[in-house]
């Protein structure tokens, strides 16, 4: 593994602790860090509760050229703020969890840390520079390039390929492979990370990611067709002959072919986990009389039959519910003090 910042070999540390094994690569050089997906809470352990969800929100990317993860074998890094709110920016990669840290940055983390939660003595990043000496009691020290392992990149994460199928990638032209995820079979393409999806399975994917919390937001989705459009030169996944369209999503940047023949859609790499953090944020973003016009119009969709079953139509109904009543504690704060219990001073 080489140093993003200065090339240099950087050097693996294995450290055995009383209670655990804790990894990671070092550049002795500047100082920069990459820690493999829960890394980051073991070297916190005289911290208390999980300092790792800062990945769930990317800022907006600031750099020339996006950095490389230095475990997958074709995946980019994002930035994302440390515990969401503080201005200390990581590398985050979605696929493997892990994280880059640039030189001085565990400093700071230590610092952030100290102001919102119990931090005994100096913080974590002392145990890199072998101040907790008490707290472990080996250390093996290697070249990164002797433990080096790779991570395969998937068209969606938690996929698991079942097949080679006999259709063609239209973006690189590849044989396509069959993929199972959260339940549906899906076809990918395990080269350019593209996915393949029949008419409604988009919608049918994005209800199931997210616990279900975006589910209700199926405005974009309705709109794919309706969208103006411009013809591509890739040809549809099945019908061969016919070329695809592409339209913009939403509001967004983000772009997605779909066949007029048979409505299935063509997502590039990444464009899918790029689809649900919009949706995520379009919900965040709505104040409650939106949600509220939201979930009577669910309701109207409920009997008046729309593209779901009844039963999926319930759950967006719940969701959109649930979405409301948190959106409404989130701007009534005497509210939430009192569903929490808190005292009103």
């Amino acid at each position: 593994m080489k140093c993003l910042n200065c090339g240099t070999e950087m050097m693996n540390n294995q450290v055995s602790t009383k209670k655990d094994l804790i990894s990671y690569d070092m550049c002795e050089k500047c100082g920069s860090l990459w820690l493999d997906a829960g890394a980051l809470d073991k070297m916190a352990f005289q911290v208390k509760g999980s300092i790792e969800y800062c990945s769930r929100e990317p800022v907006a990317e600031t750099e020339k050229q996006a950095r490389k993860c230095s475990r997958c074998d074709d995946s980019n890094l994002y930035q994302v703020r440390f515990l969401n709110s503080s201005d200390i920016i990581l590398h985050h990669c979605r696929n493997c969890g892990g994280f880059w840290l640039d030189g001085g940055e565990l400093d700071l983390i230590d610092k952030d840390l100290a102001k919102i939660m119990p931090v005994s003595g100096k913080g974590f990043s002392d145990f890199v520079n072998d101040v907790h000496v008490p707290y472990w009691y080996k250390r093996i020290k290697r070249k990164s390039s002797e433990t080096d392992t790779q991570v395969e990149v998937l068209p969606i994460k938690g996929a698991k390929q079942t097949k080679t199928t006999a259709d063609q990638c239209p973006g690189c032209g590849n044989s396509l492979t069959e993929y199972t995820v959260f339940s549906m079979r899906f076809e990918g393409c395990p080269t350019c990370k593209g996915i393949w999806l029949f008419k409604d399975e988009l919608r049918t994917l994005k209800n199931k990611v997210e616990h279900g919390s975006i589910r209700w937001l199926n405005d974009e989705i309705n709109s794919i067709e309706k969208t103006s459009a411009m013809t591509t030169k890739r040809i549809c996944v099945k019908c061969k002959n016919v070329k695809m369209v592409s339209v913009l999503f939403g509001k967004s940047s983000i772009v997605i072919d779909w066949c007029p023949q048979c409505h299935g859609t063509w997502l590039d790499k990444d464009a899918f986990d790029s689809v649900t953090e919009y949706l995520k944020h379009e919900s965040q973003s709505m104040h409650s009389k939106e949600i509220e016009k939201k979930a009577l119009e669910e309701v109207k969709l409920l009997w008046s039959g729309g593209p779901e079953s009844r039963y999926e139509e319930l759950l967006d109904i719940k969701a959109t519910i649930s979405a409301l009543i948190n959106t409404t504690i989130f701007e009534h704060p005497a509210l939430a003090m009192l569903c929490m219990g808190t005292p009103r001073l």
